[in-house]
């Protein structure tokens, strides 16, 4: 992804964000259903999938948001038409919240984000040209192996 969007989104959460707190990435994509496959989330981009949970169901009425995942949260704001990243924040999840569940990059790439294990999340998908940023935000989110 361009930088410049990825500094504008940085500047857009950085009145919402804590004493302390960082930035780490920041990155588009369409947003579904815990449960939403890479295929049916780009062909229904407009519809909505029953989810299993409250929080992951909520931010899966904006398909096309823009994330920033900072050391604490993941943010969710709105995408702009032109694909930049919105004003105002469509949601967070504190970061002992998420777990990266799957990931498959390829030509359409797949991010399935669980929120508290519970069933709820939300899948991200990416088009090819954002493949870097998904492999990106998976590595941010991968699992700290423990010694």
């Amino acid at each position: 992804m361009n930088q410049k969007l990825q500094a504008r989104a940085f500047e857009r959460v950085a009145p919402t964000l804590q004493p302390g707190e960082r930035p780490i990435t920041a990155t588009r994509a369409m947003v579904g259903s815990f449960s939403a496959s890479r295929l049916g989330t780009v062909v229904r981009q407009g519809l909505i999938q029953a989810a299993a949970g409250a929080t992951g169901a909520a931010l899966a009425r904006t398909k096309k948001q823009f994330l920033v995942l900072t050391d604490r949260r993941l943010i969710f704001l709105p995408q702009t038409f032109l694909g930049g990243p919105g004003t105002g924040v469509l949601g967070e999840v504190s970061r002992e919240h998420v777990a990266l569940a799957e990931a498959k990059i390829g030509v359409v790439s797949l991010l399935r984000l669980a929120f508290d294990g519970a069933g709820d999340g939300v899948t991200l998908t990416f088009p090819r040209v954002d493949k870097k940023n998904a492999e990106a935000l998976a590595a941010a989110l991968a699992p700290v192996p423990t010694a």
